[in-house]
């Protein structure tokens, strides 16, 4: 849950100052049972607490809070939790919208009876208090099981209740029960409202007209008050505006006739506020403000002090929410006017209205210009409103206002992570949340952005969480016995949705019209944003026949449709027969022969009729016709919603247009996007808003295929600039261009960009100046904006924000900026421009992942440390790596340094390109193709134990010899050499390599890194860990810094005595046996002073599942996820060395975005600036020799300061193990990564 940021101190303080506020007695008021609810239980309390309730409700009436409380305070506490002082508490506190004080007086009522013996079981006012908490805490906590269960208890003591002998509990209970049918939307979509309106007994009458009747019977009894509360739901189930306008002016008349018997001038006034609404609905604003007027007036004479009456706010409120503005801006000032007015202030419940509106209006403002500057107005508005929320205990407003309003405001800017942390964070909080409906809802905005982003395993994961949240619907509404021969759920467990039987316009009510979804989004919520389903091909075998596919949808509806045009002979035959792949369109067929054909169809053999197989899709002459005839019918066909028939007509072509692009009949592709664009200006605003965020990619694709027209039909002008082709097409790019900008749509931005450079990229390899510039400056831009999209996957945390941002920089436009860029960088005449340029390039393909957010996380942890519960996220370009920046790395480690990336582009042979000290940059062509250096991987890698310890594994690895045959002459024997490998190279021992007949490991220290970036960050790490030790220490007099901590569980003799004998060398003690568990594994590494981690043990490596790779405790597992959990550290207390030492703790999984997950690449993310590893299982005894020589040079632990070269140790080690054990399995199995200096 987002928490406050701002300083809202004075809007709570206004909201409760009310403490020292005695009661202010009204004007002219004497008590005669005129202002409370429950006025017939008035004998069972003393009357002095009767007089106090009176005159707390006619407070309450004008809304003066403040006195309200006040007065309640002063009644004797032997009757605070009486029933009947209970529930006007309740009251009281939800008119001002404080919802968890409202239920807490509820729950202490109850409590209270139980704990006295109370007859609490029995129908009557405990009823009430029942049902009443049941409401409350539908808001309070999303739970509906109170309200339902006091639902039931309702509907069975009023079931024989004629209307005349409703008290006035049972009327307040009634309230509650219709309420609560109106909100039961939020939890199913297949309530049984039949079942549920069965009361009040009226057999004569149905629907609303029973609760029209009831509010007559009260009206003729003098019973306004009771009236007036019936007038309030019945208007929810009213057909029309003109049964509700009639339905105020009886009430009104009513009031009018009682004279001073009842406070008619409350109650009047507000139903004439109502009946305006109502009328400016209508049309009719001149009476609607005659109405206000009076509304006013009556209002302004309630018997209190002048200064304390603020009923008017409720009529004010009610008149800015009923009328229409024509600019989202002048929407936006009046609302903020409004907030300004200090009476608004201290009416919570006016308050929480005004600030949802001006939110609501402020992201309308931002949709209509997407600007950090809106952006920064929105966010305002949406934290005081969701603060104010929190404070009131809202929690249904607080999750609509997340899902329907927060997520389109992070969707304009792609800020994809911030979605994902509100669903997790709420759902954490909140677990019991169960209003099913929106929690479908909000499961579904989930699964669209896993599709998006093609993470498999997380659709699955929500689907299968939407099938059991559909199950807890269904089965909500039969647990009590009493309704389970009544009430029969229509779809339990299923997916889809019950068909609707009608989709005919119709007014819904009022309460539903306000707070659920439009009826034509609602039915195809599953498929808002991903056209007609296809990205879901994938999950269909996963998932069977319980997947919400869109295509299934579309087709539901287009085939009930069409079942019923030809029951109603809407479609001549003709049509019909081609529509439904009857042969020999035209024929004589008989009709039997159509409704039979239609009958045995099902969506998906629709589909296959309509568009044909995917690789062999519907001729453009027959899909022509059958659009032609879907056009006809669909734009101008007046049974069916409008926006339901042009949103289906717009998906059915975008269906079609999705199914070419993958044939590449290009022409055939011109003429259907030609079309579906065409078709938007025709379409109603709902539907046109439907498919605003698809035009771009509509218009890229027509774009796409007139350049492949272009390129065949005359090359030369597809590169050539100035030629007009070239020249048309470059001007549709830019009208998406600027209408992604206009939408803030960050995606489309980056990705028009991309196919503009993409335009211009022929012309570019040809070296043409002009076409370099612009080829250059869309490829940078494009760069930028694709990070921008990146940014709001910080806002995660853990695994979490790596996986999802992982996932998100693997999309396959991104990924083709870099060797793009290379592609003509590698054409350039000037050897150091190449050179130079090849080098950044590749560094910033190697660093949009793991190293971006390595990057970020120490700017970013005191972001989040200061503002916890932020969503949005400010874009913060961090410069690309230099060469220039080796140079604190080179001058540290004694400036003999090589640095080496090897790097694919769209090449046959991977390019090597080397830095060193010196600051000279080389690149070159490796002598041997790609193909043969993955036919090596692939065989090196299958190799079992048994061949690794045998020569065959050796000649098999040298074959790659030619990947480092330009170090010979770049690099000098003793220096450093730092590879930064790609792909399935990370894998490899390729310090086993021979340059002139010596292994390299023998030539050189060798150390490997994912990225230069990479190596950056941790050795900024160490650096400001080391620093800030040395300053520490000093102050001490202790000059050793060596804090290290041993987990470890050898499998042999020989190891368990290095880890003995490594414990005594450092002065500390080894966690073994009882000690060897994950919590203390967990504390050692979020120990700020930690310097030295050694492990030696079980590692588990799943080759398909890297997630799970992990370290093998005495507790359990300790995996990659657990190790990205773990707190972020500040920058001066990461730093620490790790050594890992169990089977295969090096392996790792390389994305197609060049990031390495693995237990290496988790430790480097957490804090350690360089670690120890294996790269295949190895033997014990291996790992204790190794153990034994790396730690030489570490010293005795005792005062004197050590420096230790990481690489040079290891290769002492790695060069001692092949003395003794020559085989490659035994000396090339263990690296060093990361920063290799250590200072302790």
């Amino acid at each position: 849950m987002e928490t406050n940021t701002l300083d809202l101190s004075d809007d709570f303080q206004r909201l409760t100052h009310f403490d020292n506020l005695g009661p202010h007695h009204p004007q002219n008021l004497t008590l005669s049972n005129q202002y409370g609810s429950l006025t017939s239980q008035y004998d069972t309390i003393p009357a002095s607490v009767a007089a106090l309730l009176e005159q707390a409700n006619l407070y309450c009436r004008v809304r003066a809070f403040a006195q309200c409380h006040s007065t309640l305070r002063l009644i004797d506490p032997d009757f605070t939790c009486h029933p009947v002082v209970a529930y006007e508490k309740f009251l009281a506190y939800w008119a001002q919208w404080s919802l968890a004080d409202s239920a807490t007086v509820l729950e202490d009522a109850l409590l209270f009876a139980q704990k006295s013996d109370a007859k609490t079981e029995t129908y009557g006012i405990y009823t009430l208090l029942r049902i009443a908490l049941g409401r409350a805490e539908v808001f309070t906590k999303g739970d509906f099981t109170k309200a339902r269960d006091g639902m039931k208890e309702v509907r069975r003591w009023l079931r024989e209740v004629p209307l005349d002998m409703y008290t006035d509990v049972q009327v307040a209970c009634l309230g509650h029960y219709y309420i609560l049918i109106m909100a039961a939307n939020l939890v199913t979509d297949n309530f049984d409202h039949q079942s549920f309106e069965k009361i009040p007994k009226a057999p004569e009458d149905e629907g609303a007209q029973k609760l029209s009747r009831l509010r007559q019977v009260m009206q003729s009894q003098g019973r306004l008050r009771d009236a007036r509360l019936v007038l309030s739901f019945e208007l929810g189930f009213l057909p029309n505006e003109n049964a509700k306008q009639e339905a105020c002016k009886s009430l009104i008349a009513a009031c009018a006739d009682a004279g001073d018997k009842e406070p008619a001038w409350a109650l009047e006034g507000t139903a004439r506020s109502t009946l305006a609404q109502s009328l400016r609905r209508s049309g009719d604003a001149a009476t609607a403000t005659k109405e206000i007027e009076l509304a006013l007036d009556l209002l302004d004479k309630g018997p209190v002090r002048r200064e304390q009456n603020k009923a008017h706010l409720m009529v004010t409120l009610d008149q800015m929410k009923a009328t229409t503005y024509t600019d989202c801006r002048e929407s936006y000032k009046a609302w903020n006017d409004l907030y300004d007015q200090d009476s608004v202030k201290v009416d919570s419940s006016v308050l929480s209205t005004v600030l949802e509106k001006i939110t609501e209006a402020a992201l309308e403002v931002l949709q209509g210009k997407p600007s950090a500057e809106n952006k920064a107005i929105f966010w305002n508005w949406q934290r005081r409103y969701e603060s104010l929320l929190q404070h009131l205990g809202d929690v249904n407003s607080l999750y609509m206002s997340r899902l329907y309003t927060v997520e389109v405001a992070l969707k304009l800017f792609d800020e994809f992570g911030a979605i994902v942390r509100w669903h997790e964070e709420f759902e954490a909080q909140h677990p019991d949340f169960g209003l099913w409906t929106m929690k479908i809802a909000g499961k579904q905005s989930l699964a669209f952005l896993y599709v998006k982003f093609e993470q498999q395993d997380e659709v699955l994961k929500i689907f299968s969480e939407i099938s059991a949240i559909m199950r807890q619907r269904d089965a909500f509404w039969i647990e009590a016995s009493d309704d389970k021969e009544q009430y029969t759920p229509q779809n339990i467990g299923n997916l889809d949705p019950p068909v609707k039987t009608a989709d005919a316009n119709i007014e819904r009510p009022a309460f539903v019209a306000e707070n659920a979804r439009e009826e034509w989004f609602s039915e195809w919520v599953g498929v808002g944003y991903i056209g007609l389903g296809r990205e879901f091909k994938d999950y269909t075998v996963a998932l069977g026949p319980q997947l919400p596919k869109g295509t299934d949808k579309y087709m539901s509806t287009l085939l009930r449709w069409l079942r019923n045009a030809i029951a109603e002979d809407e479609i001549t035959n003709n049509d019909l027969e081609f529509i439904l792949g009857i042969p020999a369109p035209g024929a004589s067929a008989e009709l039997i022969e159509i409704e039979t054909k239609a009958e045995r169809l099902t969506p998906e053999i629709l589909y296959a009729t309509l568009y044909g197989p995917d690789h062999d899709p519907t001729s453009s002459e027959r899909w022509d016709s059958v659009f032609d005839v879907f056009q006809r019918w669909l734009i101008h066909h007046t049974k069916y919603n409008e926006t339901k028939r042009h949103v289906l007509l717009g998906s059915l072509q975008a269906e079609r247009l999705d199914q070419l692009v993958s044939t590449f009949r290009l022409t055939d592709i011109v003429r259907v996007a030609e079309k579906t664009l065409n078709l938007l200006p025709i379409f109603c605003e709902e539907a046109q808003q439907h498919f605003k965020g698809r035009t771009v990619n509509w218009r890229n694709v027509l774009c796409h295929a007139k350049r492949g027209i272009l390129s065949e039909e005359s090359p030369e002008n597809s590169w050539n600039e100035q030629s007009a082709g070239f020249r048309e097409i470059l001007d549709m790019y830019n009208v998406s261009l600027q209408e992604s900008r206009e939408r803030g749509h960050l995606l489309n931005e980056a990705a028009t960009l991309l196919f503009i450079a993409q335009h211009y990229h022929h012309g570019a390899l040809l070296l043409r100046p002009a076409a370099v510039g612009a080829f250059f400056q869309n490829i940078d831009e494009s760069n930028t904006v694709f990070n921008k999209s990146r940014e709001s996957w910080k806002v995660l945390k853990g695994f979490a924000k790596v996986e999802k941002l992982l996932s998100a920089v693997q999309e396959q436009l991104r990924l083709t900026i870099a060797p793009l860029a290379a592609s003509v960088i590698y054409n350039f005449p000037n050897e150091k421009e190449r050179a130079g340029g090849l080098w950044n390039i590749v560094q910033v393909a190697k660093s949009n992942g793991l190293a971006w957010l390595m990057q970020t996380n120490g700017l970013e942890g005191s972001k989040r440390a200061e503002d916890p519960g932020r969503l949005d996220v400010d874009f913060e370009e961090l410069p690309s790596l230099t060469p220039e920046d080796l140079n604190p790395i080179s001058q540290d480690a004694g400036d003999s340094v090589c640095y080496v990336d090897w790097y694919s582009y769209k090449m046959p042979n991977p390019i090597v390109v080397t830095r060193t000290s010196s600051g000279s940059i080389k690149a070159v062509a490796a002598p041997m193709t790609w193909q043969e250096i993955d036919a090596v991987i692939d065989r090196f890698m299958s190799f079992e134990e048994s061949e690794l310890r045998t020569d065959n594994a050796l000649r098999c690895l040298q074959k790659l010899n030619p990947l480092v045959a330009p170090l010979a002459t770049t690099t000098e024997p003793g220096q450093t050499i730092v590879f930064c490998p790609i792909g399935n190279l990370h894998r490899l021992p390729l310090h086993a390599l021979e340059i002139n007949g010596e292994f390299l490991i023998e030539r050189n220290p060798i150390v490997y890194c994912s990225s230069l970036t990479v190596l950056s960050v941790v050795f900024k790490g160490r650096k400001a860990a080391e620093q800030q030790r040395a300053t520490l220490n000093d102050a001490i007099n202790n000059k050793n810094n060596i804090h290290a901590s041993l987990f470890g569980d050898p499998p042999s003799q020989p190891g368990k005595k290095a880890l003995a004998s490594l414990a005594r060398k450092l002065h500390t003690a080894a966690q073994t046996g009882d000690a060897f568990t994950s919590a203390n594994l967990s504390t050692a590494l979020t120990d700020p002073a930690l310097t030295l981690l050694h492990y030696h043990g079980h590692v588990t490596f799943q080759e398909g599942d890297p997630k799970d790779h992990g370290l093998e405790l005495d507790d359990r597992r300790f995996t990659l996820r657990d190790v990205f959990d773990l707190p972020h550290r500040p920058l001066h207390t990461t730093g620490y060395h790790a050594t890992l030492l169990g089977c295969s703790s090096g392996m790792s999984k390389t994305t197609v975005s060049n990031d390495v997950l693995g237990l290496v690449s988790a430790f480097l993310y957490a804090g350690a600036s360089s670690t120890v590893s294996a790269l295949w299982p190895f033997d014990d005894k291996d790992a204790a020799m190794y153990t034994r020589v790396f730690y030489e040079g570490f010293g005795d632990g005792g005062e004197a300061a050590v420096v230790v070269d990481l690489a040079k140790a290891n290769q002492k080690a790695v060069l001692r193990i092949r003395e003794k054990r020559p085989a490659l399995y035994h000396w090339g199995v263990f690296v060093v990564n990361g920063w290799w200096m250590m200072r302790g």
